[in-house]
């Protein structure tokens, strides 16, 4: 395949070649097409006519090139996204939903007043959240565009809002809920749950979960840096129903959650959201088990200063501010406590709870 080896400033990928040069401190990345020969020209006659351009400062080019927003967003996810972005799967996703409104319009033809015609449109069918994704996608493409010079720098980009969300939530499985769920979750599925309720680990974490994380002997699971949400690596400790879950299902090698060949699961949101509708719990997400880990774990007793590291985040306070809210009973009680007399609770014997259910904030952690 020695048509397809790659040379400076020349890049097959994907059935295509590209090319990339800079000229006067400004980057110019292009789709030459699927022929090399042609590839190389078309950027010899780029540079031919960027060298016979007049510029406006000594450094950028006056006009930019303003291709058609869906050519663009192409070049976008296999230039940038692939390569720097792990949720790049969600930015296609973003961009068909973009393009199917913007059509063929080039990008300087994407003005704030059809910004704000794109939002009211998506309002109707999605949520906020949903539409902030796809904003922050296209915000990133434009963003993008004007450093490769496919936009004018002077594009109004800062003046794209997005939508204030509100994604406060209380969402705990109640011990019911958790025995019906078990019941109905399909037999590959109801191990992860399980690992989820005891560790609060995320779906990434579950999914990439390998042999070599595992320490038997310390009782720790590792998060590598790469699968962490944060980037940071941390321990995560095992309780005896893990440590019971982890040796049933541990290979000698290889990914502990997978399927018959050895690969692992890549999604099983579909299977969990069956499970629930069969199980009657109503708008639960697998992230609400870290949640409720995390609910319980302070309802024990647990210090959020131990809380925090076991879950990853980045300070405590973040921890503190979405776990740690006292119930009306507990308050109750501790203002019933300063005189002195039994409360009702524990006139009748009843274990308080000290702490009420997890709230989530406007983003997942």
């Amino acid at each position: 395949m020695s048509e397809h080896r790659n040379e400076k400033n020349l890049k097959f990928k994907d059935g295509n070649w590209y090319f990339d040069f800079s000229k006067d401190g400004k980057r110019y990345i292009r789709l030459g097409g699927s022929i090399k020969q042609a590839a190389k020209d078309e950027m010899t006659r780029l540079r031919v006519e960027l060298l016979n351009k007049p510029e406006s400062d000594g450094r950028y080019p006056i006009e930019a090139e303003d291709p058609v927003f869906p050519d663009f967003a192409k070049e976008f996810i296999e230039l940038y996204a692939k390569a720097k972005k792990r949720s790049w799967q969600r930015d296609e996703y973003s961009i068909a939903r973009l393009s199917a409104f913007f059509g063929r319009r080039h990008l300087s033809q994407i003005s704030l007043l059809l910004i704000e015609k794109y939002k009211l449109e998506r309002k109707a069918k999605v949520s906020t959240a949903t539409i902030n994704r796809e904003l922050a996608c296209l915000k990133t493409i434009l963003s993008i565009a004007i450093d490769w010079n496919k936009l004018v720098a002077s594009f109004p980009l800062k003046k794209i809002e997005l939508a204030k969300e509100n994604n406060t939530r209380t969402r705990v499985l109640s011990p019911i809920e958790e025995t019906a769920l078990m019941a109905e979750a399909v037999p590959h599925l109801r191990p992860m749950i399980t690992l989820a309720l005891n560790t609060g680990m995320r779906l990434g974490e579950i999914l990439k979960l390998r042999r070599e994380h595992i320490n038997f002997t310390t009782r720790m699971i590792t998060i590598p840096a790469e699968n962490s949400k944060s980037k940071k690596p941390r321990q995560v400790p095992m309780n005896e129903v893990v440590l019971d879950l982890i040796r049933k299902l541990a290979p000698a090698d290889g990914f502990i959650f997978r399927k018959r060949h050895g690969e692992p699961y890549e999604n099983v949101i579909t299977g969990l959201k069956a499970a629930c509708v069969r199980a009657k719990v109503i708008a639960f997400r697998f992230h609400d088990l870290r949640h409720t880990f995390a609910t319980r774990f302070i309802e024990a007793g647990g210090n959020v200063v131990l809380l925090s590291k076991i879950l990853g985040h980045s300070t405590i306070s973040i921890t503190y501010n979405r776990y740690c809210h006292p119930s009306n009973d507990a308050m109750l009680a501790a203002v019933e406590n300063m005189g002195g007399k039994p409360t009702q609770h524990e006139r009748q014997g009843e274990r308080l709870p000290v702490y009420a259910s997890a709230s989530s904030s406007k983003t997942d952690n």
